[in-house]
């Protein structure tokens, strides 16, 4: 015999207090407390018990687990449109608003499909689609403050980043016009590599064995930095220029709750993307000049010189710097000069996160 709870008959009494639905979501948040603190959304002061008549209309206003507490098996909740007396669910429990009735009922999570399968999809469908938007209006409401905040940020790191483009071109022209060496051929893969002499046995054809010597390649260093050799054009400063101006289209002032609510779900949805593509596009802009820079430290230049004058240096090459110049060419006689004016050092803005928590 199948476990059964003692419901009291009062339960089962229409409380047909929510004509409604605006009346019956501002409990939610009370039968959502209630659940969580009694693990019995059949003991909600308004709940009607009482199993729904075949046909009736159904609203579905919110979703509840039960809590860690009421997991087991015997601790389920009962439903009212399928078993009012025994442990029927534990999880995506609904709370379900039924218009005819005026009544709040809180069921399993498909059980009302057995009365009325038509009805409980289409409520399915129409809570989705409810949820999303509350979704990413909740979204909007608590981030779309940071475009302006991402705009300033990246408006504000526009000396640095076109002093980068400007370092980055002059260096790709240098390389091109006067070196005449393909050095992304050797850097691009991050790393430094050299030729070694090394020595195998051969039997020659004769039979006789003897020593041969050849070029092997040996990694000499690691060298992530190697984007500043990038031949591809940078761009920052123009992807800085685009990413402020798609933020800008964001900036509502203290509109925001009026132009937000107000706005078509497609609307929303296209300005949620905006805005984080806006920040993703601020971040990638950032690492890349971060990137390209950080080949100009002096760090990284004592690498470029220490494989630059090792003998087996695939290339003939004199590279040497500061904080304020850079010097590149075949040899120390022929070197050429690349300032690395002061905005090139400056430190690029903090960006901000964005929030998904809901209310």
């Amino acid at each position: 015999m199948s476990l059964q709870l003692d419901i009291p008959d009062e339960f089962f009494d229409p409380k047909p207090f929510y004509r409604t639905r605006d009346a019956a979501e501002a409990v939610l948040r009370e039968i959502k407390e209630h659940i969580k603190k009694t693990g019995e959304p059949h003991t909600w002061r308004h709940h009607t018990h009482a199993k729904p008549v075949a046909g009736a209309r159904i609203v579905y206003l919110g979703t509840f687990d039960l809590p860690e507490s009421h997991q087991a098996p015997d601790r389920h909740a009962p439903c009212p449109c399928c078993s009012p007396r025994a442990p029927k669910f534990s999880r995506n429990g609904k709370i379900a608003w039924f218009p005819d009735e005026h009544v709040i009922r809180m069921i399993g999570p498909e059980c009302f499909q057995t009365l009325n399968p038509e009805g409980h999809w289409e409520a399915v469908a129409q809570f989705d689609r409810e949820e999303a938007a509350r979704r990413t209006i909740s979204y909007l409401l608590q981030n779309i403050h940071l475009a302006s905040e991402i705009r300033e940020t990246v408006l504000a790191a526009g000396p640095t980043l076109t002093a980068i483009d400007q370092v980055h071109t002059a260096l790709r022209n240098r390389i091109d016009e006067f070196v005449r060496v393909d050095l992304w051929r050797h850097v691009g893969r991050g790393e430094l590599n050299v030729h070694v002499e090394g020595r195998r046995l051969r039997r020659a054809r004769g039979g006789a064995e003897e020593v041969e010597t050849f070029l092997d390649i040996q990694r000499l260093s690691l060298f992530p930095e190697c984007k500043m050799f990038s031949p591809k054009t940078s761009h920052l400063a123009g992807r800085m220029t685009t990413c402020a101006k798609r933020l800008s289209f964001l900036e509502f002032g203290d509109e925001v709750q009026e132009r937000v609510r107000h706005m078509e779900q497609m609307e929303r949805a296209k300005a949620a993307r905006m805005l984080a593509s806006g920040l993703n596009t601020a971040r990638n802009i950032f690492a890349d000049a971060e990137a390209i820079r950080s080949g100009f430290k002096p760090l990284s230049i004592s690498t470029l010189k220490g494989w630059t004058k090792h003998k087996g240096c695939p290339v003939r090459l004199y590279i040497d710097g500061d904080y304020g110049n850079f010097y590149i060419g075949a040899d120390e006689s022929h070197r050429m000069r690349i300032e690395l004016p002061e905005a090139f050092w400056n430190t690029l803005g903090r960006l901000p996160e964005i929030s998904t928590a809901l209310d």
